[in-house]
């Protein structure tokens, strides 16, 4: 395969239909990245403003395309997806990606996520676990909480977006440890995502969600997957970056390790929260090796 075959392409697709929390969303036009020929590996990005497929997983990418056909989504509300004016909720960006695998014909998927990603991904493969072979999550205190562990005060806060430059470069400089990792290239596509008009109210009621689920216990019931996670079959790991500020591996991290000790656990050195920006062939080399793939050389 020709190196131009592991370059990401620009695509679309029109997901049918796809729930909120009161109401249905028809024709959502969903946009996404895709690179590499062979099996399905859909990628799942995280949270927080400017948040896209493209943004969240640009610098692995490239390296999963020569074993995988990579599917990078912008999940509902970010990236270039549309965004409707609804109830988001977490299972909203759930039925999103389970909207964009059967629109693209994928009967069955590998997935990673990372932080919020990380949940979206894992969540699916609870409700479709004949569609999943194998899911990597990648540092999510989302999925974290969501079997019961607290970060016990030590995590670092994700800074405010407030429309500006400046504060998208302090959210990003909290979940990216490397600075030279922060290019203008890359601050510059997440803030014109964040600048879309329904992005900023997509966040917001998807922070007022999260504020739900910590109050009310029907949402939390629906939220939480401790139980079942443990009858899980689909193989799963977990990787989590060793200096990791928002979701700290002392508490969350170890805390996964303990309740889950035949899942595999990687902690990857020198990377923080987005650990595949901060340190993409190390992220690379451990979700091959899970996926039982011979990593390729890097001439």
């Amino acid at each position: 395969m020709g190196e131009a075959a592991h370059q990401p392409q620009s695509r679309w697709v029109v997901v049918p239909q796809v729930r909120a929390m009161r109401e249905t969303v028809y024709g959502v036009r969903t946009h996404y990245v895709e690179a590499g020929e062979g099996d399905p590996l859909v990628l799942v990005h995280g949270g927080g403003p400017g948040s896209s497929g493209a943004s969240g997983w640009a610098r692995i990418l490239p390296l999963l395309a020569r074993h995988f056909h990579v599917v990078a989504v912008d999940l509902i509300g970010s990236g270039d997806t549309d965004k409707p004016l609804v109830d988001y909720s977490f299972q909203t960006l759930v039925d999103h990606v389970a909207g964009v695998v059967d629109a693209l014909g994928l009967r069955q998927v590998r997935l990673v996520g990372n932080s919020q990603g990380a949940y979206v991904a894992m969540r699916y493969a609870l409700d479709h676990p004949g569609r999943v072979t194998q899911v990597g999550t990648i540092a999510t205190a989302t999925l974290a909480t969501a079997v019961g562990l607290r970060d016990d005060g030590r995590a670092v806060p994700l800074p405010t977006f407030d429309g500006t430059r400046e504060s998208l470069v302090a959210f990003m400089e909290t979940i990216v440890n490397d600075p030279a990792k922060l290019t203008d290239e890359l601050i510059d596509a997440r803030f014109r995502s964040a600048s879309l008009p329904g992005h900023r109210e997509m966040l917001n009621s998807l922070w007022s969600y999260r504020k739900l689920v910590t109050e009310d216990p029907d949402q939390q019931q629906v939220f939480e997957v401790r139980e079942r996670l443990a009858k899980l079959a689909v193989p799963w790991c977990v990787l989590w970056g060793a200096d990791d500020h928002t979701a700290p591996l002392e508490t969350l991290g170890a805390g996964m390790q303990e309740l889950y000790p035949r899942v595999p656990f990687h902690v990857v050195p020198d990377a923080g929260h987005q650990a595949q920006t901060d340190q993409p062939q190390a992220v690379y080399e451990l979700l091959m090796d899970f996926f039982g793939r011979a990593p390729a050389s890097v001439g």
